[in-house]
């Protein structure tokens, strides 16, 4: 028979074992991070992990943490990776749009979907999908040697302001400058949105050859060659902040994205309207963010009004514009012919922006009702929507 005493001491060390063991499981909770995130990270060379949001709570950070060995940055046969991760609810200090949201960047020669998939199994992660890159324009272009046109104000209208992502804007060009905002650079974080493309300057000009009240916003997130899904929704949560109402994305990717999907749902919450181009793959394929719900999505006509030849089409599609040769300004107080969807695009952009600036208030509804009284339904074999008249070349 054991002795009170020594049950006493017994029950004490039982206790402080139990405390203790709780006291591991907390920091094991809150303090080391989870063995498969961390698993993963050497696994494939975390180099970095930054936030879409503005900082990395400690505690998240932890999760996040490299590992030196595997991620030799001096291993030239390694290629650097990005891949896009949302944590679990339970793992973040906010819940404001992507707060949560970080870009993890890998040395690796695995499969990026693979690894993506494999993060996405964590009980600690949401989603995680690659850092995809923005899809090239593929349209052809032409240069011409016409004279600054007047783009014209009308004092009488609100200005709306017009959030432009794309290749960045000549905002000295003759055309434009009057009527541009100072816009930002998501490539390297300043404020120089120069655009050597030419691209977003010509989209920016069809914009304000078809609209009286649009003033514009730049957002540089590619240069015609680099471009990732990161930079395009920084972008849009930089315009929806800042005071954009109208976005518009002669630009896009063949694969579905949740993090653009989130970037859509903040901007659709701040009553911000988003007209798409549809994609210039001669394709009923999907193509996002235009083929979402919540998404103006435009092709492309030719001149005779039937589908230009490299536009997408589709039951997705809501509009199209004639689109064949659409004369703008380009860089350097120059102009270049372009053809394609993401010169369709554009003008459904203006036509809003003149819209809203004559309305007190409107939401998706009343500005998919007005596109509607101002188009007509197209026939034929191929879904293109409903025409809007037309671009001003």
């Amino acid at each position: 028979m054991l002795s009170k005493k020594t049950k006493i001491k017994i029950l004490v060390a039982a206790a402080l074992g139990c405390v203790g063991i709780a006291a591991i499981v907390m920091f094991l909770i809150f303090e080391k991070p989870s063995d498969d995130i961390a698993q993963l990270n050497s696994k494939y060379g975390l180099v970095t992990a930054e936030s879409l949001g503005n900082s990395i709570p400690p505690r998240v950070a932890n999760l996040f943490k490299p590992d030196s060995l595997s991620a030799n940055l001096l291993d030239s046969t390694k290629p650097k990776k990005e891949l896009i991760v949302k944590l679990a609810a339970q793992n973040s200090d906010s819940q404001t749009a992507l707060q949560n949201v970080f870009i993890l960047s890998l040395k690796t020669k695995d499969n990026i979907e693979n690894i993506a998939r494999e993060y996405a199994n964590s009980p600690e992660v949401e989603y995680a999908e690659p850092n995809f890159d923005l899809e090239k324009d593929l349209s052809p272009t032409a240069a011409t040697e016409t004279k600054a046109v007047s783009i014209i104000t009308d004092s009488d209208k609100k200005p709306v302001i017009v959030a432009v992502l794309d290749s960045g804007v000549d905002i000295n060009h003759p055309d434009l400058e009057k009527r541009v905002v100072a816009g930002w650079n998501f490539l390297d974080d300043s404020a120089d949105v120069a655009d050597a493309n030419g691209h977003g300057t010509h989209v920016a000009g069809i914009i304000l050859r078809n609209s009286t009240a649009a003033e514009i916003l730049p957002l540089k997130i590619s240069d015609g060659s680099n471009g990732t899904l990161r930079e395009l929704v920084e972008a849009i949560k930089y315009a929806a902040d800042n005071n954009a109402q109208v976005i518009n994305l002669s630009l896009g990717l063949k694969q579905e994205s949740q993090v653009l999907r989130e970037a859509l749902d903040y901007a659709r919450e701040k009553n911000v309207f988003v007209v798409a181009a549809a994609g210039n793959y001669r394709s009923s394929a999907k193509y996002f963010p235009a083929a979402y719900a919540d998404v103006f999505a435009v092709s492309a006509l030719a001149n005779d009004g039937s589908k230009l030849f490299l536009s997408n089409f589709g039951e997705w599609v809501d509009f199209s514009v004639i689109a064949q040769d659409v004369e703008a300004p380009a860089p350097d107080e120059k102009y270049a012919i372009r053809t394609g969807t993401s010169q369709a695009a554009p003008v459904v952009t203006a036509k809003i922006a003149d819209f809203l600036s004559t309305v007190d208030s409107a939401n998706f509804d009343t500005v998919n009702e007005f596109l509607i009284k101002n188009s007509k339904q197209i026939s034929g074999k191929y879904l293109l929507g409903r025409q809007i008249l037309a671009v001003d070349k």
